[in-house]
């Protein structure tokens, strides 16, 4: 009888482990799966900032490209901390050159 109940004892401690070991996988597996996709959000809002400070520079030049200082701070935000310059860069060259502005140091675009 003894050995029937180390036996049952054995095989439910067992079967505990199996089902504890397997809760820890799959909260890993579900970890993995959030790092994924938070890592994604991360990226789309990178693309998504880009995109809004490219149309906020695009307008105040077409619209307001007396506004100077906010130009040039918006582009220096967009072009240096953003890494943004496939479509801006021709268009800011040619607005600075239109309103006889000195190319900043900090803009890299005209290289």
């Amino acid at each position: 009888m003894e050995i029937v109940i180390a036996i049952l004892g054995s095989g439910a401690l067992s079967a505990l482990i199996s089902g504890i070991f397997g809760l820890i996988m799959a909260r890993k597996s579900k970890q993995k799966e959030i790092e994924e996709d938070l890592a994604d959000i991360k990226r789309r809002l990178v693309i998504a900032e880009k995109d809004a400070l490219r149309t906020q520079l695009l307008v105040l030049i077409k619209d307001f490209p007396e506004e100077k200082t906010d130009i040039l701070r918006l582009g220096e935000h967009y072009f240096v901390k953003c890494t943004g310059n496939w479509v801006m860069s021709d268009i800011f060259i040619k607005y600075l050159k239109d309103n006889q502005i000195p190319t900043p140091s900090w803009f890299k675009g005209g290289e």
